[in-house]
């Protein structure tokens, strides 16, 4: 319990630097004068505000995968319970019934064992194993699929900080080029580097941020899931042996 607890301690901690962090940063990197972090997001135009988007669905995701990526809600302690009353019993079919009421990840990979033993009260134990395997990866991959999208965040802000890096320059271009004076001429470049350099700075600590935490749920997901793994086999080894019992 206590290593869920700190668990998502850190996911809080990582949503709040990933709010905060690009824009404080190139606030700090200003020297002289400190520019607040709205001019900043002023500054950094289209591109800012997408970059500024995605990060809070970052945020979102990982406050979501905190609170259902974790063992209380893949294989919750009440449903083990029952299943565990179910299996000392030998009773396969309240073993069944136990699944059929559960929605947790845990309840479809007993049932897959559960469907096994069955039809055979002999039936090979490494069969049942291979299905608990089986229907482990199937819901292991689902929560791959889930974070997947943390790293897709990873790969495009970088992108959207290089689209502001070129709006930028267009822009500091079209200054140079605009039929002005040389006072207005030095403001465009000024703003048009101030954009490119804001956006790809912003874009960089995003992903680098995000990424952190898709390698934090990655290796947390391989915890989960061994854990469910693990409590899922101790049921239908248990339910077996006691089948067994019962026909000798």
């Amino acid at each position: 319990m206590a290593a869920h607890r700190w668990d998502r301690h850190l996911v809080r901690l990582a949503a709040v630097a990933l709010a905060v962090a690009p824009l404080a940063l190139l606030a700090a990197e200003e020297g002289v004068r400190q520019i607040p972090l709205r001019e900043i997001f002023e500054k950094g135009g289209f591109a800012m505000k997408a970059i500024a988007a995605v990060s809070f669905v970052s945020i979102f995701l990982s406050f979501f995968f905190a609170f259902t990526i974790r063992a209380g809600m893949l294989y919750p302690k009440r449903f083990l319970r029952e299943a565990e009353d179910a299996a000392e019993e030998g009773d396969i079919e309240a073993l069944r019934a136990v699944c059929a009421n559960s929605d947790a990840p845990a309840a479809r990979i007993i049932a897959s064992g559960a469907e096994l033993l069955a039809g055979d009260s002999r039936v090979d134990y490494m069969l049942v194993r291979d299905a608990i395997e089986d229907e482990g990866t199937r819901q292991a991959s689902a929560l791959w699929q889930r974070i997947q999208y943390l790293q897709d965040i990873a790969v495009i802000c970088p992108m959207l900080g290089l689209l502001g890096t070129v709006l930028g320059m267009m822009r500091s271009f079209a200054g140079l080029t605009a039929g002005v004076n040389f006072a207005n001429k030095a403001d465009a470049l000024a703003a048009g580097v101030a954009e490119a350099l804001y956006t790809t700075a912003a874009g960089l600590l995003v992903a680098i941020v995000t990424m952190a935490i898709y390698a934090f749920f990655r290796g947390h997901v391989n915890r989960v899931v061994g854990g469910m793994e693990l409590a899922c086999t101790k049921v239908l080894r248990r339910c077996a042996l006691r089948r067994q019992t019962r026909v000798a």
